[in-house]
């Protein structure tokens, strides 16, 4: 059985208590400890996502001189409003990258993971993403014409946001 909930005056803050009963008994859990673990596994979760997800900035100071960075990490990175034309990112990690607005010809992305990217507005004339991963990424007004699209067939001039096929 449960004993009665902590008087006013008792230091553990009687407004914290939590008493949760069931049909086998009862649990007996202090509000205050919850919210404090919930907090720690918060702001550890928060850690843990923000340092696996980092690009590596020797690897992007490698692309900018090299335009070319293949199974490399540049998750995350902005790389928006350049012009990347020719380079060569395939079996990148570009997850989360911004490449909003930037010019993509010629590039090969194929087997490049572009979950969660942002190439609204880019231009991917003639790229190749076949084998690419590109869930929940954003190809709003992004000129797909010509580009090479994920199964391997070419998007028909006038594709915008959209691999017309």
């Amino acid at each position: 059985m449960v004993g009665p909930p902590p008087e006013d005056n008792d230091s553990s803050g009687g407004f914290f208590y939590c008493l949760i009963n069931n049909s086998k008994g009862g649990t007996v859990m202090h509000l205050r400890k919850v919210v404090i673990g919930l907090g720690i596994l918060a702001i550890h979760l928060f850690l843990i996502v923000h340092l696996l997800n980092a690009f590596d900035e020797t690897q992007l100071q490698q692309f900018k001189k090299t335009s070319s960075c293949q199974k490399c990490d540049l998750s995350n990175a902005k790389l928006n409003n350049l012009d990347l034309s020719t380079a060569s990112l395939s079996s990148a990690n570009l997850s989360g990258a911004d490449l909003s607005n930037t010019t993509l010809n010629w590039v090969d992305l194929s087997k490049t993971n572009l979950s969660g990217a942002n190439l609204s507005g880019a231009n991917l004339f003639d790229t190749n993403l076949s084998g690419a991963n590109i869930s929940e990424a954003n190809f709003t007004n992004a000129n797909l014409t010509n580009a090479t699209w994920t199964n391997g067939k070419r998007c028909k001039t006038g594709s915008t946001g959209l691999c017309k096929q």
